[in-house]
């Protein structure tokens, strides 16, 4: 009786433990799927051989072509400047597609590049300075700046050669012209050399760069790279003040993105810089072929003159202003608090921003070794 009863008991046992098997495997069924995240770039491939701590593009180039179509809008048509310039030769070189990246690059200004980005319609944009993403953020929009090729400014005042005005003291109770409204940059220049900025008249004109040597003013805020050769072109011979030298430094040249596409795929940006880095170096090298490359993507009437020269002088500002020890388009906190201060001095902003509410380093510092840019081998 007492074995009967052992027996039993055992059983039991056994039937207990089966049943509790049963339930904990249909409780695990019945759980919710454990979500995943996009894997890490640098995660390696099944069946491929990476060695430690090195980079698996395979793995970035998938994550990226996931991703699908992202859309670029230039700054100023198909000018030859930066960034458009390197953006445009990425593509045409298959930079792009290396990195597993499909980019549709939109012709068109960079005040309206700012307003896509904001509205999530485009996630990289041109911005010619930025005092333009400083202002966008400002009032509201979630982009930051990425990249900035220039470390000193293409904007100027351009006056006769003959006119004996080389300062901006020289400009007290002249008349100056300008476009729209009197740049932020030109009036801290005129703040920081103690000029009382009423003491100028201002007055808006067109683009035609000739009311200058007509007389009609008798200074006119320019770019470097276009109205001086222009003027040269027609035989007039001018000269520059630069703000730069004078307190007002800035900067041009920026790549800006929408901030919440760049945070949710940030290899996607990094190796958008990539590219465009590496393109950097051909358009550099190859000016002749990459404004060809640009007036064949042009719709209009091109002016390849015009825009070699764009392209020649920015270069000698790319590369007379980079940051020693990094590579091209790095950028530093400093240009960009000098720019909110500019802003904020000439009331265009009411509020000093933080620099990290504008701009981002992370993206570029990934794709350098100091001056050395990452690249495949």
């Amino acid at each position: 009786m007492e074995r009967k009863t052992k027996l039993f008991k055992m059983l039991m046992v056994m039937m207990v433990c089966s049943v509790l098997l049963v339930l904990s495997a249909c409780g695990k069924a019945n759980e919710a799927p454990i979500t995943t995240t996009t894997p890490e770039p640098t995660a390696v491939v099944e069946g491929s051989e990476v060695e430690e701590g090195a980079m698996d593009w395979a793995a970035r180039k998938a994550v990226n072509e996931a991703v699908g179509e992202i859309t670029y809008i230039t700054g100023y048509y198909y000018a030859a400047s930066p960034p458009d310039i390197q953006v445009v030769m990425a593509s045409e070189l298959g930079y792009f597609e290396e990195m597993g990246l499909n980019v549709k690059i939109i012709p068109g200004l960079d005040a309206e590049g700012m307003k896509f980005l904001a509205a999530g319609q485009a996630q990289i944009a041109s911005a010619g300075t930025p005092s333009l993403v400083i202002q966008s953020a400002v009032n509201g929009a979630d982009i930051k700046g990425i990249a900035t090729f220039g470390a000193s400014g293409t904007s100027a005042i351009m006056v006769m050669k003959d006119s004996g005005i080389t300062e901006p003291k020289d400009l007290v109770g002249k008349t100056i012209g300008y476009h729209g409204a009197l740049p932020a940059n030109i009036v801290a220049m005129f703040n920081q050399s103690n000029v009382d900025v009423t003491s100028v008249k201002g007055v808006s004109v067109g683009y035609d760069p000739t009311v200058l040597s007509t007389g009609k003013v008798d200074a006119l805020t320019v770019y470097k790279s276009n109205e001086p050769f222009l003027m040269e072109q027609m035989g007039v011979e001018v000269s520059l003040i630069d703000p730069g030298q004078f307190g007002a430094e800035t900067s041009f040249g920026v790549l800006a993105v929408n901030n919440t596409f760049a945070t949710d795929n940030p290899t996607v940006i990094e190796d958008f810089l990539r590219a465009v880095s590496k393109a950097h170096d051909y358009a550099a090298e190859n000016p002749d072929a990459s404004v060809e490359a640009l007036s064949n993507l042009s719709g209009s009437v091109y002016d390849v003159a015009t825009e070699t020269n764009r392209w020649s002088v920015e270069l000698d500002i790319v590369n007379s202003s980079r940051i020693a020890g990094h590579g091209v388009a790095w950028q530093t906190n400093e240009q960009w608090e000098r720019e909110i201060d500019i802003l904020f001095g000439a009331s265009v902003i009411r509020e000093k921003i933080a620099v990290d509410k504008v701009m981002n380093n992370a993206y570029i510092d990934a794709i350098y070794e100091g001056e050395k840019l990452i690249w495949p081998e």
